[in-house]
């Protein structure tokens, strides 16, 4: 085996002095875990012969903590000393720091009746398998208004409390893990029920911060039901911009509208009429998106890969009904064809589905089937090109379950 330098080990911008505490620590922990007993005596002597065996207990933690989250798994299940090492908060953080970031998909299976027995899986590209996560523990909500986004997962508070309650799911430098905080908003203006929810990054004058877009979900009895909110981290606070326009009155909810920040500007667009609209943040003005129709398409949903704005829709062709995605050329104003799902895939889907984007990989589900098919595909916007494969099924083991939630995310989960 290759010897690493402690230095090429060390995450960026840190020196071994840093990592000290990390070390004390897991010293301590793995003295702990070899007076176990005469297993764990056994078990190393047996590791004395062995090259893994011969590297001291800070080289392995920096190995291991380079790994990916199904290898990862594996290796807690090695040996007692592993498991030692890797069982501490200190290697979770180093993980954090060094481990490999993966895109992943995960769906959270709720059980309204007991919320401690909701279960969360991601989706492990690099085994092609689902990995169980530990219990997702989120604030009071709302039934139903659990919801995953274009780069959050997000819910609204109890009754009558009407806060918007959201984890980040897309971070272009955080290494923090998805599941240590929750972030919970002032009261909104208005009450809403299934609104068009979106996150903008990189805000600010520091361009740390983030904004929260709801857009729609109001009920149609209550004055302005089509009112757009931005939250903005920095601040804290709630701003009212212009309401949706009058083509987007009663349909205002997600069940009939997509949207998406892309390029500080917020895109909405009704999913079966093909009307688009843009609200550019600096100007605070919508104006309509003139773009032609693709031809055959039933509906559609708008993302964006990469800063560029993704449209993907059901399309009624020669050979029968089809998913096809096309992107957005700015300069000229009109779509390009990017790829379409072959028909062996998109037989195991049907036809109401719901998209999820993270970085180049596009997934599409069935909508309103709670343990339903998922295709994941890779696309290119340079080349065109998109290949698309079938998910194997969320496993079926476990509680009873009464939704399930999607969503994607970039930042480190651990198993």
């Amino acid at each position: 085996m290759t010897p690493f330098a402690a230095s090429e080990l060390a995450p960026m911008g840190s020196s071994m002095d840093d990592l000290r505490p990390f070390r004390e620590h897991l010293e301590g922990t793995i003295s702990r875990g070899r007076s176990m007993g005469d297993n764990g005596s056994a078990e190393e002597k047996s590791l004395s012969g062995d090259p893994w065996g011969q590297l001291g207990d800070d080289m392995l933690v920096y190995i291991l903590a380079r790994l990916p989250l199904s290898p990862l798994k594996a290796c807690k299940q090695v040996c007692k000393r592993w498991q030692a090492v890797t069982n501490t908060p200190e290697f979770d953080i180093l993980h954090k720091q060094l481990g490999e970031q993966q895109p992943r998909l995960v769906c959270y299976r709720t059980n309204h009746l007991v919320r401690s027995k909701s279960q969360a899986f991601a989706y492990d590209e690099e085994s092609r398998t689902w990995v169980t996560l530990p219990p997702m523990q989120f604030p009071s909500h709302n039934h139903g208004s659990l919801a995953g986004a274009s780069g959050l997962v997000y819910a609204i508070a109890g009754p009558g409390d009407n806060k918007l309650t959201y984890k980040l799911t897309r971070s272009p430098s955080s290494p923090s893990s998805f599941l240590e905080t929750w972030c919970k908003t002032p009261v909104m203006g208005f009450a809403r029920h299934a609104p068009v929810v979106s996150v903008a990054l990189g805000t600010g004058r520091t361009g740390s911060g983030h904004k929260v877009v709801v857009a729609g979900g109001v009920p149609d009895y209550e004055p302005d039901h089509m009112a757009v909110e931005v939250f903005d981290s920095e601040t804290g606070a709630w701003e009212v911009y212009d309401p949706l326009p009058d083509e987007f009155s009663g349909s205002s909810s997600r069940l009939w509208m997509s949207g998406v920040v892309c390029d500080n500007k917020l895109y909405m667009s009704l999913i079966h009429s093909w009307t688009i609209y843009v609200l550019d943040f600096s100007t605070r003005k919508w104006a309509p998106v003139r773009l032609q129709r693709p031809r055959g398409l039933i509906y559609h949903h708008i993302m964006a890969i990469n800063g560029t704005l993704v449209v993907a829709g059901l399309c009624e062709q020669s050979g029968g009904k089809a998913v096809n995605v096309w992107k957005l050329n700015s300069q000229t104003h009109s779509l390009i064809q990017v790829g379409s799902m072959s028909g062996e895939v998109f037989a195991s889907l049907g036809f109401s589905l719901n998209f999820l984007v993270n970085e180049n990989l596009l997934f599409v589900f069935r909508a309103y089937i709670k343990d339903g098919a998922r295709v994941v595909g890779e696309v290119s916007l340079e080349d065109c090109t998109t290949e698309w494969r079938v998910l194997p099924s969320v496993s079926s083991l476990g509680y009873r379950f009464d939704t399930m939630v999607t969503f994607c995310t970039n930042i480190n989960i651990s198993p």
